[in-house]
């Protein structure tokens, strides 16, 4: 059963502006607390508009095995940044497909807009007969793009994640890293209101992730698209996410949520995302050790 908003110090939603102290009447309100922020949340305003994934009691078993997904609901907002994150097993990567509509739920419905998903998976899965521009170029002409366009539009792509100058270049003469922005950009191309992430960055050095971690960070806020991204990396959701979701197991739910109401300028190192990823962290050990037991 999924449980309500929390953040950084259990209590419900989004954190005010560092430096903004919550007041009552005339006199400020001490709301200090152990939130990453130094401020307790408050409350989030209401939704202006629809969400843009809607998850209402999904339920997933696979024929007559355990139950992987238990009563899991949640709405994403249009635009939103959601990181799903849980240990490996939770139902992480399930939930994902059924948003993507690659499964259906055994109970529970799911909403998503009309125009679909564009799912990024662990790995690239690049066509390796063909460049770079090619695969992008691929994408569109599945959407439906003339071809007199498919070029221009696969190189504008490819810049947006700072890849033109190996628009013609084949995937074995790209790193890991820069296969993945191809993925990205061929992603993009296939113009869908909602990205699906599933650990897109897992095997990639640590320096190339964080590389990464700025790329799509710039696309998000430049696009405007709402993102799915599952991880089992605690500061990559911290680093990442303007809501992160943490999952329980066996079966998978939603045991609690933080949202993070100052996303500009944080970096892996950043001392907001450390506070965050500890805390996120001691719940997560609370579960893992439940799961155990």
């Amino acid at each position: 059963m999924s449980t309500a908003p929390a953040s950084a110090s259990g209590s419900a939603s989004a954190a005010p502006e560092a430096g903004a102290p919550a007041r009552q009447g005339d006199k400020p309100v001490n709301l200090l607390g152990p939130s990453f922020d130094g401020v307790a949340p408050v409350p989030p305003a209401a939704a202006a508009s629809a969400p843009a994934v809607r998850i209402d009691g999904v339920s997933k078993r696979f024929g007559n095995g355990p139950v992987v997904l238990d009563d899991v609901s949640l709405d994403i907002a249009p635009g939103e940044f959601v990181c799903l994150l849980g240990a490996s097993g939770c139902g992480k990567s399930t939930l994902l497909n059924l948003i993507a509509g690659l499964d259906k739920p055994t109970a529970g419905a799911i909403e998503t807009p009309a125009g679909g998903s564009a799912v990024m998976f662990q790995e690239s899965a690049l066509m390796p007969w063909l460049t770079a521009r090619r695969n992008v170029e691929l994408a569109l002409r599945l959407r439906g793009v003339p071809r007199s366009e498919r070029g221009e539009k696969a190189l504008s792509l490819l810049d947006a994640v700072n890849l033109a100058d190996a628009a013609d270049k084949r995937p074995h003469e790209l790193s890991g890293g820069m296969r993945q922005r191809v993925a990205l950009a061929r992603a993009l191309a296939q113009d869908r209101p909602v990205l699906l992430m599933d650990e897109p960055f897992a095997a990639l050095d640590a320096i190339t992730r964080d590389l990464l971690h700025e790329e799509l960070e710039r696309v998000w806020r430049a696009t405007g698209r709402t993102i799915v991204f599952v991880t089992h990396n605690v500061r990559e959701a911290a680093r990442l996410g303007q809501r992160v979701v943490l999952m329980g197991s066996r079966p998978g739910r939603i045991v609690q949520e933080w949202r993070i109401a100052k996303t500009t300028g944080r970096r892996i190192e950043s001392p907001e995302v450390a506070a965050l990823s500890v805390e996120i962290t001691d719940q997560l050990r609370k579960e893992i050790r439940r799961n155990a037991a």
